[in-house]
């Protein structure tokens, strides 16, 4: 499983340059989305080795404004919050039978430099919140960073290299990057980027039909389920493979779904007196939403 997420997690980020990137007029595939709201539930299933079960869900919102666009420099700030319960039914110590409520908020500052025509520059920075909010300290806090160089490679091809740091995959992790977008055609995009594999068609400009695996997963400071007198680190991650289908609704408004089967599913417990790591078997996933796409 981890050396999985590590040869996986090479795989990063240009999806986000190259949609942030002007299109030619013909594309159909849209720019990304600016903003969005989504609830996303994952289906009861079982722990492997140890009783009980476990299931979750997640609702999110996000929103990016642009704070300064000037020739080849654009600059943009957010907010995303996510919201999060996950659910043990008889599961193991200090588990048992609850649910956790847990809560993140990031405020996102991007910045797109265009070196020239082929090169271009990503950079972001992204304080945030990772919590159960009952108690709030400086553990809570967490800096995610990212800088990718992209370059076309050709008209169809773009490659994109750099380094990024977060713990929206579990625990924290550094890591290098290295992904490509391939898009042959108007209608086609195969990309290989974080955190996803992803085939994406556009049969008409209002629709799009995808396919993709994508690593899925956050990480929180918490109390100490077991009672301890410090906070703990709760990290859960998974394997999510589906299909989706975004049709435009009215304008830059979006309508998706997007469904399959997570996988790989692991909740772990770092520190505290009831240190743990449970797999769990697989599950099936549902997410839809809206998304704000000019």
């Amino acid at each position: 499983m981890r050396c999985f997420h590590a040869l996986f997690l090479l795989l990063l980020g240009v999806s986000a340059i190259c949609s942030a990137e002007e299109r030619t007029e013909e594309s159909f595939i849209p720019n990304y989305a600016v903003a969005g709201a989504y609830y996303s539930w994952g289906g009861d299933s079982d722990f492997e080795g140890a009783p009980g079960s476990f299931s979750n869900r997640e609702f999110g919102v996000d929103g990016n404004v642009p704070v300064l666009m000037r020739g080849g420099f654009r600059l943009t700030a957010g907010a995303r919050y996510r919201s999060n319960t996950l659910e043990f039914s008889g599961a193991p110590a200090p588990f048992g039978t609850r649910d956790l409520d847990l809560e993140r908020l990031d405020l996102p500052i991007n910045a797109w430099i265009d070196l020239n025509r082929d090169w271009k520059l990503w950079a972001r920075l992204q304080p945030g919140w990772h919590s159960d909010f009952e108690t709030v300290n400086s553990d809570d806090f967490i800096l995610s960073t990212l800088a990718l160089l992209s370059y076309r490679w050709s008209e169809t091809t773009k490659i994109a290299f750099g380094a990024y740091h977060s713990r929206d995959l579990g625990e924290e992790r550094l890591l290098p990057a290295l992904g490509f977008i391939f898009e042959p055609s108007p209608q086609l995009s195969v990309a290989l980027t974080f955190p996803r594999a992803e085939v994406v068609y556009a049969p008409t400009p209002d629709r799009l039909l995808s396919s993709r695996i994508i690593l899925s997963g956050a990480g929180w400071n918490i109390t100490d389920p077991a009672g301890g007198p410090s906070d703990v680190d709760l990290n859960y991650q998974a394997i999510r493979a589906g299909f989706g289908f975004d049709q435009r609704i009215s304008g830059p408004v979006w309508f998706y779904v997007d469904g399959g089967l997570q996988f790989g599913q692991e909740i772990e417990i770092v520190g505290g007196l009831a240190p743990v790591t449970l797999d769990v078997d697989s599950s099936p996933y549902l997410t839809t939403g809206v998304k704000i796409r000019f």
